[in-house]
Parts: structure tokens; C-alpha cells; sequence
């Protein structure tokens, strides 16, 4: 409602009050808008500091794993030392106590110069954000207690680990213990990981295809998706020995005796190996996972408009287009009466509680539905609605054990209640919805008519060029919508998954990068373990380039090993949550994997693996051949 000359918003709606009814509200224009803009504004940043927590915890995860085998190298390489510290008297209490104090000054001194740079982060984007023009809250920062504690605790947690933390106390007392050479982690993979990881993984798979086919439920499927992660992670050892060794026959034909060696280096210790992939191969999982279910929900809606859709084009508005008002009704019947056009039915939207049940309701013309969308087997009769019939899908029929001749009750927004008799009962709801009444019987309930989307559909003879030329030019009178074809009109629905797929990988970058400085300083810590092995080496005629080639691909083959469990684990994933997602709703999700994108994955993961290399190749082509020997 508009207000007259010289009458302001306010004005308006106070003379309106004392003469509406008790449960009717009247608002200002401006007072509307500032609710909408805060109701979005809440849900988007409720989704959004959701999505960011999560993906915290993934690049907390990848970060923990990373500590873990730094810390667990680290006291490998103290074997003499802690030994040296048992002879002398002291006790494993001691040395333990040592260990989890070190990695908990470390933990604190990490996470509050991360902390200190996150909050100047935060700063420096409050005030960018308003000079680029874009809206910022105004207040103080607000730094919860969690962003406070978690970092620290998971890093600590890390090096407390069992693996990390046991060598040091098990260190053996007596003194001929610390006259040995530094240890070197020889360990494999035993059969009591083997035959554990065996059982996760069985377990894992029998509960993800009952949670995906037997009984299709989200929690049965993510408890089998957190035993499959779970279950990579044990085997992991007992894989990588098997992995690494096919990943690195062609070395030997390809780089002679240094792609040997990288593969034997490689496959020295299949734990650290195993664990210095790990965080990599979460990072890599979740991109993958990401990347699966944004190529189904695009087949998804592809297939959904491909199915569901008669028509030849859509008029629609974008999703935050024209401030989320619609289209006006009149533009469907105008745009019928071009000569080119056969039929043009406009869908709007609605809301009623159907057996106290809050549903939306499709509003429209139900014999032009029925010419321009694919409604799959009609019982009964579209024609015949009036102003108290409704049409329902047949999944809704079953669910409420309805039937054509059933009555139902709908109660409205104004708080009206009015009984509907079904009419008509249909098979498929994708886009036309699961109620469908008339206009006529929605317009004494209505606060605003507006469509979403009209579907035109032309006469024969008339090509799709000159029939949305014409469709055009009547759109452009009532606010100039979109005038999409079938496939424009799906790759525009599905754009938003565009968008959040730019927003994970954005964010998953960080924990890749976490994940490859792991693999740099995992690498780093064993050329200082393997100091004089590598003096041998270069003594006995092995070049510099040498050298650094075979660091590089001992990093590669760690990389790789990563980035293909990450590959493969992320892909099973996917397909479970697009099997789960299919059984918890009434539409069929198609399952799509984008082979393009999954190879440019696997080409990032690697190259990034060879970059992680370059900084431990320089240290080792730098050291000195004398030093090195002489090194015990």
C-alpha cells in the first residue's frame, strides 16, 4: 500500500492500526525491508560461521597430523639423549613429563602468534570492507573462548599422542643405549594394524550401505563415513608399502639409480609415510568429496529440468533479484498472447500448515501446468480444482493416506481454515511443486500475488531464437526478467553450487597448505636423520642434482600416495552423501563424477608435493660431504 502526498510511511500505518483486524500487523515499507535484510543476513551468517567451523576443524585435523609425526620424528632422533637421560637416573614419569612440556610451550607460543595474526586479519577487514563498500557490523571484535583454547589443545593433544610421546619414556636405561647412533624408524605395519584396519573397514562399508540402501538414513551413512575415514587412516601403513612401490617402478626405468633410492627412501619407514600423507590425503578427500556432490547436484537439477519441464523457455527472477518480490501475475497472460507462443503458465508461491504440517503451496493455472510440465501419471482430474480443490503428489498422497475424493484441512497465514477435497493426485513435484491450488482459491488468503516462474512453451513452426525474442520483449515491460531456454534455465539454477564450490576450495587451500608443509618438514627431519647416509652417497660419486632429484621425488611419491587415497576416499564420500541425501528426500539425486576436475585435483596434490620438496632438496644438495661422514 502506498501512502498519498504529504503522508509519510509512519502516518500511514498509524491511521491503519485501530481498523485492522487483531491478528493483522501493519509495518512500514522501510520497517519491511530492515526484516527481511536481517532475517537473510541471520540465516547467511548463521550457515556461513557453521561452514567456516567446520572447515576449521578440517585444517585442524590435517594441522594435528602434521605435528604428530614432526614430534614423533623428533623423538625418534632423541633415542640417545632420553637413553643418556634414563642412565643418569631418570625416570620415565620425567622423561615423559619433559616431552608433553615441550610440545605444550610449542603448542602455546604456535597458537597465540596465530591467534595474534587471525584477530589482525579480522581487524584489517573491518576497516577494508567498508572503504570497498561493502557493509560491515559495527561493534568490537568479538573473539569467543573457543577460538582461544581449541588451537592450542589440539596441538599439544597432538605431540601427547601415544606414538609421539612412548619412545622418549621407553628409552632403555642402560648406558649402552646412549653410545648408540641416533634411531631411525624402521617400523611397519603389523598385523594387529592390518587385521584392525581390516575391521573398520568392513564395518565402515556395512554400515554406509545400510545408512545408503537398506535403511536410508544421514546418521547411519555419516557414522559410516567417519568408520571410512578411520579406517584409511589404520591402514595407511599397510597400504603405503604397496602403494609407494607401484607409484615408483617407473622411477627406476625413468630416473635410473635416484628414482631407486627416492622409492626406497620412501619405503624405509611405511608409518611415517603413511602419516605424513594423511593430513594430505584429508585435504585432498574433503576437495574431492566437494567436487562429487557439486557435479551431482548440477546433473541433479539437469535432470530435473530435463525431465520435469515441457516448456521450451523459463522466465524467472534471480534468487535476490528485484529484493526477492517475484514477478507480476499479468506477465504470464501477456506473454500468451503473442502469436508464437502456444502456452505460458506462471507459478506462484504460497504457504498453509496442510494436518497442522507447515507446506508450500504452488500457485497457478493447473490445466496450463499440466500442458507445460511433465507431472508423470495424473489420477483424477487438474481441471476441476475450483476454488476448494487440491492436487498433491502421490508421495504426499501415501504419506497422509489420502486419495482422490479425500478431504483435507489447510490452514492459511490470515488464520483462516478452509477444507480442500483432493482432486487430483500426481507423480512428480521437482518443479512444480507437492500442493497445487488455483489462483482463485489462494487470492482470499494472498498478502502479495507473485509468480516465481513462468514456463512458455511456443507453437510448432516457431523457432527458440525468434520465440524468446518475442518473450523478451514483454519481459522487459514487468521489470525485465530472465528469459532463459531449458538449459540455460538449469545451468542458472545451479549456479549457486558454482559459488559455494569457489568458497570450499578457497578455504580447503589452507588446510592443503598445512598438509604440504608437513610433508616439507617431514622430509627436512629425515635428511638430518639420514646425515651421514647421505655424505656416503655423495662420496661415492652421487652429484648435487642428484641429490635433489632424489629428495624431490621421495616427495612426490609421498605426495601422490596422498592425494590418491585422498582421491579415492573423497569419491566414496561423495557417493554416499548423494545416496543419503536421495533416501532422506523425495527427489532423486543423480549421482555424477566430473572426471576433468578430479584429474586437475590429482595434478595439484602432486605438483604441490614436488614444490614441498624443493626446500629439503636444497638442504641436502648443501651439505657438507666431510661433516656429513664424520656426523654420528
Amino acid at each position: 500500500m502506498r501512502a498519498g502526498p504529504g503522508v509519510s510511511q509512519q502516518t500511514l500505518v498509524d491511521r491503519l492500526t485501530p481498523v485492522l483486524p487483531r491478528e493483522v500487523e501493519a509495518i512500514t515499507g522501510q520497517q519491511s525491508a530492515q526484516e527481511d535484510t536481517d532475517m537473510i543476513s541471520s540465516q547467511f551468517l548463521t550457515l556461513f560461521t557453521t561452514f567456516l567451523l567446520v572447515f576449521s576443524g578440517i585444517a585442524l585435523l590435517v594441522a594435528t597430523f602434521s605435528i604428530h609425526n614432526t614430534f614423533a620424528i623428533v623423538i625418534a632422533q632423541r633415542t640417545r639423549e632420553n637413553a643418556l637421560l634414563r642412565a643418569l637416573g631418570a625416570s620415565r614419569r620425567q622423561v615423559t613429563a619433559a616431552t608433553v612440556t615441550e610440545a605444550s610451550i610449542v603448542a602455546l607460543v604456535a597458537s597465540a602468534a596465530g591467534l595474534a595474526g587471525g584477530i589482525g586479519i579480522a581487524a584489517g577487514l573491518k576497516i577494508l570492507f567498508p572503504a570497498i563498500g561493502f557493509p560491515f557490523p559495527g561493534g568490537d571484535l568479538v573473539i569467543s573462548p573457543l577460538s582461544m583454547t581449541l588451537p592450542s589443545q589440539s596441538a599439544s593433544s597432538s605431540a601427547w599422542a601415544p606414538r609421539s610421546c612412548r619412545p622418549s619414556a621407553r628409552a632403555a636405561p642402560h648406558p649402552a643405549a646412549a653410545l648408540r647412533e641416533t634411531a631411525v624408524d624402521q617400523s611397519g605395519a603389523s598385523r594387529v594394524r592390518a587385521l584392525t584396519g581390516t575391521g573398520l573397514a568392513a564395518l565402515a562399508l556395512g554400515t554406509t550401505l545400510t545408512g545408503v540402501l537398506v535403511s536410508p538414513t544421514l546418521l547411519l551413512a555419516g557414522l559410516g563415513a567417519v568408520l571410512a575415514l578411520l579406517a584409511f587412516v589404520v591402514l595407511g601403513p599397510v597400504a603405503s608399502s604397496t602403494a609407494v612401490r607401484v607409484l615408483g617402478s617407473p622411477l627406476d626405468r625413468l630416473r635410473g639409480v635416484t628414482g631407486g633410492l627416492a622409492r626406497r627412501n620412501a619405503l624405509r619407514s611405511p608409518r611415517r609415510t603413511a602419516a605424513t600423507a594423511s593430513a594430505l590425503m584429508i585435504g585432498v578427500a574433503v576437495v574431492s568429496l566437494f567436487t562429487v556432490f557439486g557435479a551431482s547436484l548440477k546433473a541433479t537439477m539437469d535432470q530435473t529440468v530435463s525431465r520435469s519441464f515441457a516448456g521450451d523457455v523459463a522466465v524467472s527472477t534471480p534468487s535476490f533479484g528485484a529484493g526477492g518480490s517475484g514477478m507480476s501475475p499479468r506477465l504470464a497472460g501477456a506473454i500468451a498472447k503473442l502469436p508464437e507462443v502456444d502456452t505460458a503458465v506462471g507459478l506462484g508461491r504460497g504457504v498453509a500448515e496442510v494436518d497442522g504440517r507447515g507446506r508450500a503451496l504452488t500457485v497457478t493455472d493447473p490445466t496450463a501446468l499440466a500442458r507445460t510440465f511433465d507431472l508423470g501419471r495424473v489420477q483424477g482430474s487438474l481441471r476441476t480444482l475450483g476454488t476448494d480443490g487440491i492436487a498433491i503428489t502421490r508421495t504426499e498422497a501415501n504419506s497422509h493416506h489420502l486419495t482422490t475424493g479425500s478431504r483435507t484441512r489447510l490452514t492459511f497465514t490470515d488464520g483462516k481454515k478452509e477444507t480442500f477435497t483432493v482432486r487430483a493426485v500426481y507423480g512428480r513435484s521437482e518443479l512444480a511443486g507437492d500442493y497445487v491450488i488455483t489462483r482463485a482459491a489462494w487470492a482470499p488468503h494472498r498478502t502479495q500475488d507473485s509468480d516465481t516462474l513462468v514456463a512458455v512453451s511456443f507453437k510448432n513452426g516457431v523457432s527458440a531464437a525468434n520465440g524468446k525474442t518475442a518473450v523478451e520483449k514483454i519481459a522487459a515491460r514487468y521489470g525485465n526478467p530472465q528469459v532463459q531456454t531449458r538449459h540455460e534455465y538449469a545451468q542458472s539454477s545451479a549456479g549457486g553450487i558454482d559459488m559455494m564450490l569457489t568458497l570450499v576450495y578457497a578455504l580447503l587451500a589452507l588446510a592443503v597448505l598445512i598438509a604440504l608443509l608437513g610433508i616439507a618438514n617431514t622430509l627436512t627431519l629425515a635428511i638430518h636423520e639420514r646425515t651421514r647416509e647421505l655424505g656416503l652417497l655423495r662420496a661415492v660419486g652421487q652429484t648435487r642434482s642428484q641429490l635433489r632429484a632424489m629428495v624431490r621425488w621421495e616427495s612426490i611419491l609421498v605426495a601422490a600416495f596422498g592425494t590418491l587415497g585422498g582421491l579415492a576416499l573423497g569419491a566414496f564420500l561423495g557417493w554416499v552423501l548423494v545416496k543419503a541425501s536421495d533416501g532422506a528426500s523425495d527427489s532423486a539425486f543423480a549421482f555424477a563424477i566430473p572426471p576433468v576436475q578430479l584429474v586437475v585435483v590429482a595434478l595439484v596434490g602432486v605438483s604441490a608435493g614436488a614444490l614441498a620438496g624443493l626446500r629439503p632438496a636444497r638442504r641436502a644438495a648443501r651439505l657438507d660431504v666431510l661433516r656429513a661422514i664424520a656426523t654420528e
